[in-house]
C-alpha cells in the first residue's frame, strides 16, 4: 500500500507541479494524494466488474509505466522528500516504530456493529460483482456507499481466500505520522490551533486502537479529517506571512480538491467541502483561472464515480435522501423505504429506535441523548457548545469593529476553518448526532476554538503556559498508561502473521426469482448480521419484497411489483 499509494501519489503531485507550480515536500503528502487516486480508480473499475486481481495488476501496470514516463519529474520530488528525511532521523525512527505499532493494531481487536451488518457484504459485493443495479433493495446498508469500501477491496487479496482488510489501519497510520512528523520535526508548537488538533487526533487513535482492524468507514473519514484539517491549519500559518502567502495558497487549493474525497468516504464529511471557498474566491479575485479550474475538475473527477455508484446501487444521487430524485431508473428503491431509512439514521443518532420520535424538538432528545454520554464526551461537548457560541460572540465583535471604523467586516483565515467546524458541529447536532463520527466535529471544534485561544497567551505568562503544558502532559502519560493496559489484556499470540478474520454468524438460505431465474441467497438465524460469509445475505428473507431484473446476479434487484 505504501508503494502504490506512495508512487500514485507522486504522479499526482508531479501533474500538479506542472499546472500550479508548487508541490509539497513531505512524505505523507503523496499517501494522501495517492489514497485519493487508487480510491477513484478502484471505484471506476468497480462500474464495469469486480475488483479483484485483474483491477491490482492492472494499477501496478499503469504505475510503472507513468512512473517511467514522469521519472524525471517524480524522481525530483522524491528526491526532495528523502533529503527533507535525512535531516532529522528522529522523526523518521519514530515513524517506523508508528507502522509496527499500527500494524499490530491492525492485526486483531473488536469488530464494529455495522461490519457484520453491511461493511463486509459491501466489500464482498464490490470484489465479486462492482457495482450492481438496485442491490440497495436486496439489503438497503449497501445503499450507504463509501469510497472507502472500494479502497478496501482494492487491498483486500480475496483472491488469496483470506479478504484482508487493513486500509483503516493505514488511514490511522498517516494520521499517526501526520500527528508527530511536525512536533518532533519543530521541536514543540503544539500551544496553538493546529497543535491541539495533533493533541486530538492522537487522543482519537488511543480511542479507536482496539476496533480499527473493522473497515468502518466512520475511521476512515475521521482520520483523514482530522489530517486536512490539521494541514489547512499549518496553511493558515503559513499564510498570514507575506513570503509563504503563495505556498500556503496553493496547498490550499490541493486541500480542497481533498475535501472532495472526504466527501466520497462518508457523506457527513460534506462540510468540509466549505473549505474549498476560501481558495477559491483567492483564485478567482487574482484571477488565476487556470489553477481554479484545474480543482475544480479535479474535484469532479474524483466526485463523478462516487455519485455514479450511487445511481446505480439505489437510483438515487444520495441515498437515503429523497431530494435528489432525478433519475427514474428501473430499479429505485421506492419512496418511503428512503425515507424511513433517511429517519431511523437520525433517529438512531439521537439514541432512540422508534422512528415516529424522528419529528420531536432538540429539546425533548437532548436531555437523554447527553446523559447516555459518557463523562469525557460530555465534557468535550460541552467544551465545543460553548465554543460555538464564543465563536458567534467574535464573529458579532469583528462585525461591529468593522462597521465602526468604516471596514468591511471579514474572517480572518483561521477563523474561516473555526466557522466550518462550527457549522459542521451544529449541523450534525440537529441532524444524526451520533458520537461514531460526529466526534471530528466536537475533537476539532474544541482544539481550534480553545487551541486558538491558548496560542495567543503571550510569551512572557510562563507559568500560563507551563501549568497548561503541565495538564497536556498529564492527560497524555495518564491516556498512554491506560491504552498500555488494555492493549495488554487484549493480547493475542495467533494474529501475528494472518490477520483475524470477520465474524461468522449462523444464518439459513432462501430463493429469490425473477424473470425465470433464481438465486441462493442468506439470512440471519437471529439479529441482523450475516458477516462476509456467506454470500450473497441480507438482513432478513426479502422474497416478498425484491426480485431479479434478468436472469443473471449481475443485472441487480427490483421491488416487486
Amino acid at each position: 500500500m505504501i508503494l502504490t499509494t506512495g508512487l500514485a501519489g507522486l504522479l499526482i503531485m508531479a501533474l500538479c507541479r506542472n499546472v500550479t507550480g508548487y508541490v509539497p515536500r513531505d512524505a505523507v503528502a503523496p499517501a494522501l494524494a495517492g489514497i485519493a487516486a487508487v480510491t477513484v480508480y478502484a471505484q471506476v473499475w468497480s462500474l464495469f466488474g469486480g475488483v479483484g486481481p485483474a483491477a491490482d495488476i492492472c494499477m501496478c501496470i499503469c504505475l510503472v509505466l507513468a512512473g517511467i514516463y514522469y521519472r524525471r519529474d517524480t524522481g525530483e520530488i522524491l528526491s526532495d522528500i528523502i533529503r527533507d528525511l535525512k535531516s532529522d532521523r528522529l522523526p523518521v525512527i519514530v515513524s517506523i516504530l508508528l507502522m509496527i505499532v499500527m500494524a499490530y493494531g491492525a492485526s486483531h481487536g473488536l469488530m464494529h456493529y455495522d461490519t457484520g451488518l453491511y461493511h463486509a457484504q459491501a466489500i464482498r459485493w464490490i470484489e465479486e460483482y462492482g457495482s450492481v443495479p438496485g442491490l440497495t433493495n436486496l439489503h438497503t446498508r449497501l445503499g450507504y456507499n463509501s469510497s472507502a469500501f472500494c479502497f478496501n477491496a482494492l487491498y483486500s487479496f480475496a483472491f488469496t481466500g483470506r479478504s484482508y482488510h487493513v486500509t483503516g489501519a493505514f488511514c490511522a497510520l498517516l494520521l499517526a505520522w501526520e500527528c508527530a512528523y511536525r512536533p518532533l520535526k519543530e521541536r514543540g508548537g503544539l500551544l496553538c490551533a493546529s497543535g491541539m488538533a495533533r493533541i486530538m487526533g492522537i487522543y482519537y487513535l488511543l480511542i479507536i486502537f482496539d476496533e480499527m482492524v473493522s473497515p468502518a468507514s466512520d475511521y476512515y473519514m475521521v482520520c483523514l479529517g482530522f489530517i486536512l484539517v490539521i494541514r489547512w491549519m499549518d496553511s493558515v500559518e503559513m499564510y498570514k506571512s507575506e513570503t509563504g502567502r503563495d505556498e500556503a495558497l496553493a496547498r490550499m487549493s490541493m486541500l480542497a480538491v481533498f475535501t472532495a474525497f472526504i466527501l466520497t468516504v462518508k457523506l457527513s464529511g460534506a462540510v468540509f467541502v466549505l473549505l474549498a471557498c476560501f481558495p477559491g474566491y483567492v483564485l478567482l479575485r487574482e484571477h488565476r483561472g487556470r489553477e481554479f479550474a484545474f480543482c475544480v475538475g479535479a474535484g469532479g473527477v474524483t466526485v463523478l464515480p462516487y455519485l455514479t455508484r450511487n445511481i446505480i446501487l439505489s437510483g438515487w444521487l444520495l441515498y437515503p435522501s429523497t431530494a435528489f430524485g432525478f433519475f427514474d431508473t428501473g430499479w429505485r428503491v421506492p419512496r418511503d423505504t428512503a425515507s424511513y431509512d433517511y429517519k431511523e439514521i437520525q433517529v438512531y443518532g439521537r439514541g432512540y429506535t422508534d422512528v415516529s420520535r424522528y419529528d420531536e424538538s432538540i429539546t425533548r432528545w437532548f436531555g437523554d441523548w447527553y446523559a447516555q454520554m459518557s463523562l469525557t464526551d460530555r465534557l468535550l461537548i460541552l467544551a465545543a457548545i460553548v465554543g460555538v457560541a464564543y465563536f458567534v460572540i467574535k464573529c458579532i465583535y469583528y462585525v461591529c469593529r468593522g462597521l465602526k471604523h468604516h471596514e468591511s467586516p471579514c474572517l480572518t483565515p483561521e477563523m474561516f476553518p473555526e466557522a466550518v467546524l462550527c457549522i459542521g458541529f451544529v449541523f450534525w447536532l440537529l441532524t444524526s448526532p451520533l458520537m461514531r463520527y460526529g466526534c471530528l466535529y466536537v475533537y476539532l471544534c474544541d482544539a481550534l476554538l480553545w487551541g486558538g485561544v491558548i496560542g495567543r497567551i503571550p510569551a512572557d505568562r510562563r507559568t500560563v503556559r507551563f501549568a497548561v503544558s503541565a495538564l497536556l502532559m498529564f492527560l497524555c502519560v495518564y491516556k498512554g498508561i491506560m491504552f498500555a493496559a488494555e492493549t495488554a489484556r487484549a493480547y493475542r499470540s495467533d494474529t501475528w502473521i494472518m490477520q483475524q478474520d470477520y465474524e461468522t454468524f449462523d444464518v439459513h438460505a432462501y430463493e429469490l426469482r425473477g424473470d425465470g431465474a433464481h438465486i441462493t441467497v442468506y439470512a440471519p438465524d437471529e439479529g441482523d448480521r450475516t458477516g462476509y460469509d456467506p454470500f450473497p445475505s441480507s438482513p432478513w428473507d426479502m422474497s416478498d419484497t425484491v426480485m431479479l431484473r434478468g436472469s443473471d446476479i449481475r443485472a441487480g434487484f427490483k421491488p416487486t411489483e
